[in-house]
């Protein structure tokens, strides 16, 4: 019980899952933000299991025109058209796709710290870390530019994070525009509007409506992918109805489905759609299970209410995990909004010494009953189903207070060895 690898899943119900030794852990991961409505939900199950005895798969059925249709209905006025993918990674590649394409320009906008996919072009087209795209330097070729998120932990030095927003927004319409790419050059921006596999990292007000303004200036086209942030994650069924952004292409998958049965969709505006012949999609996008899943989890999120439960128990976990700041002495910051959160690590003895924390609090977790998700990083981030009820949402947090102090205590009293700090050059130290 003292390792990832010993962990193996044997079952799971609604807002719980249990391993192979019988141990029950309440689920924060909702299988990595895809279980929107709940492990297995009935349901979707049922739902799912109809469509396969009547349908089989086949390329053209009806389920995936009125799922098509329920997408445009759900989405921006402006989004009319729909591409079935089978993932949010053939979902991500398709977007960027369809914008070069209609716009015939080379080049995109993409983020530090985005995350996209694991495959060739999607790890080309997002920069989540430098490892993701080793030995694959090659195929690069320079059509991505990237640029700064305006996250809210380790930022510039003297800067606050509205500061640091407006800092990206000059360099992108100052130098990178100087230096890198002329407008005109430029296709469309890839943008998470919280940036979720990066550390759950929510932007200023102002930042998504100056981001739009510019794409708007130059003609370029908006690309959300809410892969992750969508489908009712921050208790808004995408998270662009945040701010004030006018986008012109959406992607999604994981909890399109409520995790069932893999799926994705690209929802374009008809500028975007109508041009001449692109490509996209693969043998089993917009099969009909994976259809039957999305239109029936579509219908839940809704009936059942859930994005008022998640923005209003979604505060009440915030408000618990920002006490955590002043109450142990590595937790730095915990943000986040509905059922995306997330609280960080800092040390003051390095990243590997962050992670190194954070890592041992995701195993002191399990050992307390409750599964979150540490993806070798400096951050705790949380993801429950939308329906987990508030008293099992709090007794989960409760569960990660108790190993946060277990590890706060062997921290302090130096039972934990720390990777030694990397030697680095310290700047503004004047």
């Amino acid at each position: 019980m003292n390792t990832m690898a010993s962990f193996i899943v044997d079952g799971a119900d609604l807002y719980h899952i249990y391993d192979v030794d019988g141990y029950k852990y309440i689920d924060f991961t909702s299988g990595w933000a895809s279980n929107n409505v709940g492990n297995i939900h009935p349901e979707v199950l049922d739902a799912s299991i109809e469509a396969l005895k009547k349908y089989g798969f086949v390329y053209n059925h009806p389920l995936a025109i009125e799922l098509s249709e329920r997408l445009v209905e759900i989405t921006p006025e402006k989004l009319t058209r729909v591409s079935m993918e089978v993932s949010g990674t053939e979902a991500a590649e398709a977007a960027v796709s369809y914008a070069l394409t209609a716009k015939k320009r080379p080049n995109i906008i993409s983020f530090y710290g985005s995350y996209h996919g694991d495959s060739i072009g999607a790890r080309l087209i997002g920069a989540h870390e430098a490892g993701r795209k080793k030995y694959f330097e090659a195929l690069e070729g320079g059509g991505v530019i990237y640029i700064p998120y305006p996250r809210s932990y380790k930022l510039p030095p003297g800067m606050t994070q509205d500061e640091f927003a407006k800092y990206i927004l000059w360099y992108l319409d100052d130098l990178i525009l100087e230096y890198h790419a002329e407008p005109e050059r430029i296709a469309a921006i890839l943008y998470e509007p919280m940036l979720a596999e990066g550390g759950n990292y929510i932007p200023p007000k102002f930042f998504p409506k100056k981001l739009g303004e510019l794409a708007k200036k130059y003609g370029w086209l908006i690309i959300a992918d809410e892969v992750l942030t969508g489908f009712g994650r921050t208790g808004k069924f995408w998270a662009i109805e945040h701010y004030d952004i006018d986008i012109d292409i959406l992607v999604t998958a994981k909890g399109l489905t409520g995790g069932l049965i893999p799926i994705g969709a690209v929802v374009m505006s008809d500028e975007v759609a109508g041009f001449e012949k692109a490509y996209s999609g693969s043998t089993f996008a917009g099969n009909p299970a994976g259809c039957a899943a999305a239109l029936k989890t579509i219908e839940i999120i809704y009936r059942d209410n859930l994005l008022e439960n998640v923005e209003r128990y979604g505060m009440e976990a915030l408000k618990i995990m920002r006490e955590w700041v002043d109450k142990y002495s590595f937790i730095v910051e915990s943000r986040g909004v509905g059922y995306f959160l997330a609280t960080s690590i800092e040390t003051g003895k390095g990243d590997e010494a962050d992670i190194e924390i954070a890592k041992r609090i995701f195993i002191e977790a399990k050992k307390h009953g409750v599964w979150v998700i540490w993806d070798d990083e400096p951050h705790i981030r949380i993801y429950p189903p939308l329906n987990m009820p508030l008293d099992i949402l709090i007794d989960g947090l409760e569960k990660l207070e108790k190993a946060i102090s277990v590890i706060e205590r062997e921290y302090k009293e130096g039972l934990i060895k720390l990777p030694e700090k990397r030697q680095t050059i310290e700047f503004f130290d004047f």
